[in-house]
């Protein structure tokens, strides 16, 4: 395991995690929680990485394997579920709300927006673990 660049891209991350949930326009009685859950989980996210370098024994293989790949599968679904459930239900009520003739097309588009972010995060999922855990077999 490489410690530096584990930081970085863990750093690189967290600051797009916490641009998006700033980013977002949510109604002011979710924004405050919403931001310091963004925030607090990305702080335990690097938290995880740097402790698990500094304290883990990097030269036995086997050790803290399984606890470094659901550590990191933990994390992804608290960063990115509840931005992706906020991004779809923000782009749902924007569509709701469109001046679109027919219901039916609403619900067509809310459904097609639905399949692709969570395609979208199952890719990041594949994406996310293979960053961190490595792209060797």
């Amino acid at each position: 395991m490489q410690f530096p660049s584990n930081i970085i891209v863990a750093v690189v991350i967290s600051i797009v995690c916490v641009s998006i949930s700033f980013g977002l326009k949510l109604p002011s009685r979710y924004k405050k929680p919403f931001r310091l859950y963004s925030v607090s989980v990305n702080l335990v996210f690097i938290a995880f990485l740097l402790g698990f370098s500094l304290f883990f024994n990097t030269s036995l293989p086997n050790q803290g394997i399984s606890l470094y790949y659901n550590g990191l599968a933990t994390l992804y679904f608290l960063l990115f579920i509840p931005i992706g459930v906020t991004l779809i239900l923000l782009f749902r009520n924007f569509i709701m709300k469109a001046d679109i003739y027919l219901v039916s097309l609403k619900y067509v588009i809310s459904i097609g927006a639905i399949f692709t972010v969570t395609g979208i995060i199952a890719l990041g999922y594949i994406l996310f673990m293979l960053t961190f855990y490595g792209f060797a077999p």
